[in-house]
């Protein structure tokens, strides 16, 4: 080999292993706590906290400012961290040591990153507000134009009627995001705070749920190289958002999770739930009859196997009878839940305006959308990036063509490497996520389709070039539409 091979090798080693050291820090230090290591933790507190603070009164952020800040501080924390073990040895003391195979690491590297994308979502808010009080950032940069959290939060406050105001546009938004909010409101000082509180709440739970269902189909590597790339899907910072992007991911993920441990009262409990939370909760109908059916087979042939002779197997409706239990029926009767809460949305919308399906005149007459086929909207997307709207762009256009490719990609590598149940859902929920006409959220839409994060897994295991590769894509995409939604650049 050359050594102009060998070099970028190395440099992948090095990149890879400073990203392990990274993500690991944090539990390094809380595994075997010591007197040094309190310390470290203190001092790493207080630079995080003047940090955070220097961050949110600075008069103007771009990137190219709080980007090198931001490493600096990196880089400094880092040096702490590496001081800790010498300065232990040097006392005496019990080294602390990584335990990566202890899933309190993976927690702990899934909450680092969600309070680093809070601190850089409340620092642009008190940036962009102009140092207003903390109740006050919260209600304007959550409450900015085109944002649908207002929606939730009025949902919230006077359900769908009673609201000051056109009220008509508030039935396109289901209600169990909105019930949350109000029950949490009751622990807070606002319906915004609240709305923020429920949103990082599942963030969390639906990243920790995201691991444990992962390694139960996919090889641990493949469930850590998982999460990652659930977490730095270039619209993963929506799940900090107070909309239902990462309610519906945890309720998602805890339905399949709970197909595979076979325990189908929580899958009808979590499939209705998640019904009331979004339209594209029916879609989970499908990976669960999958599964279904599959575990009913298996349990069916198990029981006809040794009924008869071949020769002299009984009829059909005997060997069904034969093979057939009422667990199997019972799983079969639990896909009711998902119906059924579309159904009750259904409802609710007779209720209130004496026609079940007045939420999709709303949308035709308000947003001009209808379900029509995904090859109309990427050309219409494609189309837009030569449009003269410089803004509508950058925010809508261009992402929505990057995400559409990406997702597709993905589904077509991985449809035939991860679970069939789960790729009948991609391939189901592709289509109603990018089906709408006059489609602007595409990207927030589709980062809920959690085995993008396992096909993308397979991929970057293949080679640890293509784990490095495809994690500077991702985080060059995050990073480019994450500041577009801090910016206001009709990120939806």
């Amino acid at each position: 080999m050359s050594e102009h091979n060998k070099e970028p090798n190395k440099i992948q080693q090095l990149a890879l292993k400073a990203a392990m050291h990274f993500a690991y820090t944090i539990t390094d230090i809380f595994n075997h706590l010591t007197v040094v290591s309190i310390i470290g933790i203190g001092a790493a507190a207080v630079g995080y906290a003047l940090f955070f603070r220097w961050l949110s009164y600075q008069a103007y952020l771009e990137l190219r400012r709080y980007l090198p800040a931001m490493l600096s501080v990196m880089g400094f924390m880092y040096a702490i961290y590496k001081a800790i073990p010498a300065l232990e040895d040097f006392w005496g003391l019990k080294r602390s040591r990584v335990n990566t195979s202890h899933p309190l690491c993976v927690y702990a590297a899934i909450a680092m990153w969600l309070v680093f994308l809070n601190s850089i979502i409340f620092a642009f808010g008190f940036q962009l507000e102009a140092g207003v009080p903390f109740s006050v950032m919260f209600e304007n940069f959550f409450g900015r134009y085109g944002n649908d959290t207002e929606h939730y939060i009025a949902i919230a406050q006077y359900w769908y009627r009673d609201i000051p105001g056109d009220h008509r546009l508030l039935i396109v938004f289901f209600p169990f995001y909105a019930i949350l909010v109000r029950v949490m409101y009751f622990f807070s000082p606002s319906y915004m705070f609240a709305a923020v509180a429920v949103s990082n709440i599942f963030a969390f739970a639906g990243s920790v749920m995201f691991y444990k269902l992962a390694k139960l189909v996919v090889p641990e590597n493949e469930a850590r190289l998982g999460v990652k790339f659930l977490l730095i899907f270039p619209s993963a910072f929506f799940l900090l958002v107070p909309l239902t992007e990462s309610l519906f991911l945890f309720f998602s993920i805890v339905v399949i999770y709970y197909v595979l441990k076979d325990k189908y009262l929580l899958v009808f409990t979590f499939g209705l739930l998640a019904s009331l939370t979004r339209s594209a909760g029916m879609l989970l109908i499908i990976p669960v009859a999958c599964e279904a059916i599959g575990q009913i087979l298996t349990s069916y042939r198990a029981a006809i196997q040794d009924s008869a002779a071949p020769e002299s197997r009984p009829p059909l409706l005997v060997r069904l009878r034969l093979g057939l239990s009422r667990k199997d029926f019972y799983k079969l009767a639990n896909l009711l839940a998902f119906p059924l809460g579309v159904g009750i949305y259904l409802l609710i919308n007779y209720t209130v305006y004496g026609n079940a399906t007045e939420f999709m005149i709303i949308q035709r007459e308000h947003w001009n959308q209808n379900m029509y086929y995904f090859w109309n909207t990427i050309t219409y997307l494609s189309q837009d990036l030569f449009s003269d709207h410089t803004s509508w762009v950058i925010g809508v256009s261009l992402p929505g063509v990057v995400v559409f490719w990406l997702s597709l990609a993905l589904i077509i590598y991985g449809a035939n490497k991860i679970r069939p149940s789960l790729t009948l859902y991609a391939l189901a929920y592709f289509i109603f996520a990018f089906g709408p006409t006059w489609l602007m959220s595409g990207p927030r839409y589709v980062m809920v389709l959690f085995p993008l994060a396992f096909t993308a897994a397979k991929l970057a295991g293949v080679k640890k070039g293509y784990n490095l590769g495809l994690t500077i894509a991702y985080l060059v995409m995050f990073a480019y539409y994450f500041h577009g939604f801090l910016r206001d650049n009709f990120v939806f």
